[in-house]
């Protein structure tokens, strides 16, 4: 094959990819917006950054070059650099205009000029190729002089400047201070903090830069001391990344390129071609870590079939990822030439190009089982296309100067030479083998550090979304709620002083934003404009920017017909701004539709800029494209898998105050208003959030204690408006607004008093299920002496959740089984992490390893946290899992978040039972490979089944408990406010009475009937209260004292609880337990036995209104519950085992084996 024929295929091949990239995904072909040749306007198209701009140049940058090496021969320099510009602007342009039929594309005149800009440079480099004066040739004497010549060597030197490309990718340099201190910023960290390096990262630099080494001496002319020059290199690379944009030099990389030279520089003493088979075991050696490597803090992905699409997304990092599996397979391709025979050729070519087919998928495949990898079809592509290309190569001029053989001597001088080669060759190998072993095993398990969310990727940029399909859009304004003329009447007439003391509050537009907008509203020409408008202008967004953007939403829209054009022009500037500054921040903060800071409140803001703007401005386009997909592609799936089909949220305390409280309304309601979509009626999760906040609150009207929270009586805005719409009296009753008066933000249906029902709860069923977080709540009845009880288990959404899955609390009269602990005295103290945020605060099952003490990946050093035999740790303020940003990362790392689930519950005759399965609470697949967050592996099986029986208030709690090992200590918690006390294998809890509602004291009588030898002990008091692994976790003392700070109706932290235990090591053991609930001091008359039967356990409780039996099955989840009637009657309730118990995740080998199978 000639020059011109191998240069004109690489060109069409690479156009073929230029097209392909540019245009995908070839689906959804629309009509052109703004004309056939709309995108030539400077105006049309994304707002650009740096990184666009460079990736255009970069990507048509090997066009250039192709094409003026096509025409080397048969044209001038100057003639071929034009025709190459020419037909890469052409192309550009092509491309930019079927761009416009694509609705996932955006077409630019940027990226035109771009484009041809890429396509110039890498023209004028091909034409300075064989240029021989100047700088090239300067260049091609220095290639002679060190280097052998032909083209095999060219392809050899190729390979290391592919591998100097993926390194410095994108190459452009920075003298900006804080990117010069961001490239070293990993180094610096690395060495302040040593327990956070990578063995695995250092175990590729080792073998790819040994590798690469012994690449080089196969190119080098003998005697030519290339050890030096090759080192010199890698050292300038390594240095030069540090002002490379979004490069960075760490710690691994100097110490591995440090070993992997010394590493080349011994293997340089075998001479032969036994060098170029050792770097090619070397390579793959580093190749096989490098594809094991996983991050902790990662995703799982599935495999990816469409070339490119991945890299698509990123096309920065996607140009680094193909150069990584470039430099590879043209390495390995060129080695095996090198040290085989040419007529072998086609043997080779064939048998090595299917070899590595296979491995980099069979590497690509594997990914699917690792963090933070995404296997892709395209790096096998690429692999075997650089294989084949070098094949293609004609080896040219082989040049003179062979590699030295052993010389002429005598027998015994080459028997010797030979056994020395055999040894060196030995040593080497092993070395490899550690190497590579070595870092393979740790890349399997890896180290868990502190997570970096700076280095996490972040929601796409609005330009790179596609248009969001808002069909029934109301483009008329005002398009957010507003008051409407029934409301100003009905203020008039039934709430006068409402528009007083808001004339007062806006005072003339000087005032508060939110009552300037509602006077303007209300009576227009109230307020000065101009003012209002100067006020506006000069705000600068901060923080989250939601304090700004909501009153300049509001503005634009509501007074959008009293101000003038050149005003509205104005605002729209302003507004655009604001939107721009929102949507920075919730990308470059992460925040995330699972915490509080996502609601609290720029989604508000930014959904209320973004509909306000929308169709008055181009850039307001792309704005609403970033809010459509936040809001209907990333909250809504999240609101729906937490909130299920029953309602309900995650975090605690004031959390849902001053989050989802907040934003569970006025979303929708600004959705509604401006799209015509009501997901209020369409989705019963949102309208089953009212119930969760009746459910929530206890007989003292406060709320449950559950996760993180300090405050447990705050009002939740969006509460009032919400139950106006749905007419919720329950709801509403719960905190209702002072009269008629707006209860929502923007604005909310006005306040109706005779929606005010204290008796609206009593119509309310007693028990709930909130399907979504798993919470089962019951009573006995509707009034202040109640019994109210909670059980949990469900999955971990991250935000502010503590360690409590399969966990119970008991009120009546007063909390007796508690929640305990505290909020405090601030996020992330020791009392928090240690003791209130861990299992051990909490009416759960602990299995305690004495070897799990792996620390906490801390800021500065590893943090030990309290071995309190708990559940994994996992969720916010662990440093360990960011926030995920969407259902799909969730779902990513489903086997992380996943804690238990209710399986099965029944609501029938006076019984709430729920039969739940929390092993993966305590053990997952990451367990036991000696990680912080996943603790060592002590629980195989913890099945609990939470039973209420509100006729004769009666609770009763079995569980089945399998240990890793027997020697695994066993503890069965209930944590009490005061001191219990014990009677054998019976204690009683008691809580005193306050002079306030729900709160006339109560107590709490329990029988352990298993074990059957149970040690029942209280632990608490002075000193102990808050005792785990060895230590008091008070603050010093200091914790109740400022708990009492903060009022009567918060925290709650206890200061006893009991402990019941086996008295001898089994793997497997039950507990049963029955609690009975009494209000004051009364003793419960109750008789209560423990039941045996065959292979079944159960108890008997035989009560003053029936008689209960309940039977269990060991080894299964099955219950089976006998009521019997004072008149003898006699019914059966039962819950049958939903599911074996879960299976092990498979090996590879069976996963391999299982293939087979199914093949055969």
């Amino acid at each position: 094959m000639g020059a011109h024929v191998r240069w004109g295929t690489l060109a069409l091949v690479y156009v073929a990819v230029v097209v392909y990239g540019t245009l995908y995904p070839f689906s959804g072909w629309i009509s052109a917006e703004r004309g056939l040749l709309g995108f030539l306007t400077p105006s049309a198209g994304r707002q650009f950054n740096a990184g666009d701009v460079l990736t255009n140049v970069l990507a048509y940058m090997p066009l250039g070059f192709l094409l003026v090496r096509l025409q080397a021969r048969r044209m001038s320099p100057f003639a071929s650099v034009a025709l190459a510009a020419l037909c890469g602007a052409t192309l550009s342009f092509s491309v930019e205009f079927v761009q416009q039929f694509l609705p996932a594309r955006v077409s630019s005149v940027v990226d035109l000029l771009m484009n041809s800009t890429g396509t110039l440079v890498g023209a004028v480099l091909g034409a300075a190729w064989h240029v021989d004066s100047g700088p090239m040739a300067v260049l091609l004497r220095w290639r002679r002089h060190w280097f052998r010549s032909g083209r095999l060597a060219d392809v050899g030197l190729l390979a290391i400047g592919f591998w100097m490309l993926s390194q410095l990718s994108p190459l452009v340099p920075s003298l900006d201070v804080g990117e010069l201190r961001h490239g070293l910023a990993p180094l610096w960290n690395t060495l302040l903090h040593p327990a956070t390096f990578d063995v695995a990262q250092c175990s590729v630099y080792v073998l790819n830069v040994a590798g690469l080494g012994l690449l080089a001496s196969t190119l080098a002319i003998p005697g030519r001391p290339i050890t030096r020059v090759f080192a010199a290199f890698v050292v300038a690379v390594l240095l030069y990344k540090i002002p490379v944009v979004s490069r960075q030099l760490s710690l691994e990389a100097l110490a591995g390129a440090s070993v992997g030279l010394l590493l080349a520089s011994a293997v340089r003493l075998i001479r032969g071609q036994f060098i170029a088979w050792i770097a090619v075991l070397v390579i793959l050696a580093g190749f096989a870590v490098d594809q094991m490597r996983a991050d902790p803090g990662g995703l799982f992905y599935r495999f990816t079939w469409i070339p490119f699409s991945a890299h698509l997304e990123h096309p920065l990092v996607g140009m680094a990822s193909i150069l990584e599996s470039l430099w590879p397979a043209t390495a390995l391709a060129y080695l095996v030439r090198r040290a085989s025979d040419e007529r072998h050729r086609a043997l080779l070519a064939t048998g090595g190009g299917l070899f590595v087919a296979l491995t980099a998928f069979a590497f690509e495949w594997h990914q699917q089982q690792v963090q933070g990898r995404v296997g892709d079809v395209t790096t096998v592509l690429l692999m075997l296309g650089a294989w084949a290309a070098v094949w293609r190569v004609p080896a040219g001029h082989v040049d003179a100067n062979a590699d030295a053989g052993p010389g002429v001597g005598s027998r015994s001088r080459a028997k010797t030479d030979r056994r020395h080669r055999v040894w060196s060759i030995a040593i080497v190998l092993v070395a490899i083998a550690v190497v590579a072993i070595g870092g393979v095993m740790v890349s399997r398990y890896p180290k868990e550090v502190r997570v970096d969310e700076s280095r996490l990727h972040e929601l796409p940029l609005p330009e790179q979304l596609p248009a969001a399909p808002l069909a029934n859009f109301r483009y008329a304004h005002p398009r957010l709620p507003y008051p409407t003329e029934a409301d100003l009447h009905t203020l008039r007439n039934a709430n006068p002083r409402y528009l007083q003391e808001l004339r007062r509050q806006a005072n003339g537009g000087s005032g508060n934003f939110d009552a300037v907008m509602r006077q303007a509203a209300l009576e227009p020409g109230s307020v000065d404009l101009d003012l209002l408008l100067q006020r506006l202008l000069a705000l600068q967004p901060s923080w989250r920017g939601h304090e700004q953007g909501k009153p300049l939403a509001l503005a634009y829209d509501w007074l959008y017909g009293q101000w003038s054009e050149a005003q509205r022009l104005q605002l729209r500037e302003k507004t655009i701004e604001a939107c721009d500054y929102l949507i920075d921040r919730i990308r470059k903060e992460r925040l995330s539709p699972y915490n509080v800071y996502l609601y609290n409140s720029p989604l508000q803001a930014l959904m209320a800029c973004s509909i306000a703007l929308y169709g008055d401005d181009p850039h307001a386009a792309p704005i609403m494209n970033f809010t459509y997909d936040l809001w209907k592609n990333r909250v809504l799936p999240v609101w729906r898998q937490i909130m299920g089909k029953s309602g309900g949220w995650h975090e605690g305390g004031e959390y849902v105050g001053i989050g989802i409280g907040q934003a569970i309304y006025q979303l929708p309601a600004m959705w509604r208003s401006a799209t015509g979509e009501d997901l209020i009626a369409s989705e019963p999760g949102i309208r089953g959030f009212l119930d969760f906040l009746v459910y929530r609150t206890r007989p003292d009207g406060t709320h449950m204690r559950w996760g993180d929270g300090a405050f447990f009586d705050r009002i939740v805005p969006d509460a009032a408006p919400f139950a106006l719409e749905l007419s919720h009296a329950a709801a509403y009753t719960l905190n209702p607004p002072p009269g008629a008066v707006p209860t929502g933000w923007p604005w909310g249906p006005l306040g109706n008093p005779r929606l005010v029902d204290p008796a609206a709860r009593s119509r309310l069923p007693l028990t709930k299920f909130f399907d979504g977080i798993g919470l089962l709540v019951a009573r006995s009845d509707w009034g202040p002496d109640a019994s109210y009880v909670t059980f949990r288990a469900g999955d971990n959404f991250w935000s502010h959740q503590h360690l409590d899955a399969g966990a119970f609390t008991i009120y009546k009269g007063g909390p007796l089984a508690i929640d305990s602990g505290l909020y405090g005295p601030q996020y992330g103290s020791d009392h928090h992490m240690n003791y209130a945020y861990q299992a051990i605060a909490h009416n759960v099952v602990t299995v305690t390893d004495p070897e799990d003490k792996v620390p906490a990946p801390g800021r500065q050093e590893p943090r030990p946290i309290a071995n309190d035999g708990g559940q994994r740790r996992i969720g916010s303020g662990w440093g360990v899992e960011p926030a995920p940003l969407d259902l799909a990362e969730w779902n990513a790392k489903r086997d992380i978040y996943h804690t238990g689930r209710i399986e099965q519950v029944l609501d029938e005759d006076g019984l709430a039972v729920a039969q739940a399965d929390v092993t993966p609470a305590y053990t997952n697949e990451l367990s036991g490979r000696g990680m912080f967050s996943h603790r060592t592996r002590r629980v195989e099986r913890l099945w609990r089944t939470f039973g209420y029986d509100r006729v004769d208030d009666v609770v009763v709690v079995f569980d089945q408990v399998r240990a890793t090992k027997a020697s695994f200590r066993k503890r069965w918690l209930l944590h009490t406010l005061d001191q219990p006390t014990v009677s054998g294998r019976d204690f009683r809890v008691r809580v005193a009475p306050q002079q306030r509602t729900g709160r006339a004291g109560g107590s709490l009588a329990a029988s352990v009937l298993l074990p059957k030898d149970a040690n029942v002990n209280a632990i608490g008091g002075r000193g102990l209260d808050f005792f785990v692994d060895g230590v008091n976790y008070d603050e010093h003392g200091t914790l109740l004292k400022n708990n009492r700070r903060t009022g009567p109706n918060n925290g709650e932290p206890g200061a006893w609880r009991i402990e019941v235990s086996p008295a001898r090591e089994n793997a497997d053991d039950q507990f049963l337990v029955v609690l009975l609930p009494t209000l004051g001091n009364a003793a419960p008359s109750h008789r209560v036995r423990l039941l045996e039967s065959g292979n079944r356990v159960g108890c008997e409780v035989v009560g003053s209104k029936r008689t209960t039996r309940w039977w269990f099955e060991p080894g299964s989840k099955s219950v089976e519950i006998e009521l019997v009637d004072r008149d003898g009657a006699t019914r059966k309730h039962r819950l049958m085992d939903s599911s074996a118990l879960s299976p092990v995740a498979p090996s590879w080998i069976e996963r391999l084996r299982a293939w087979g199978g199914a093949w055969r």
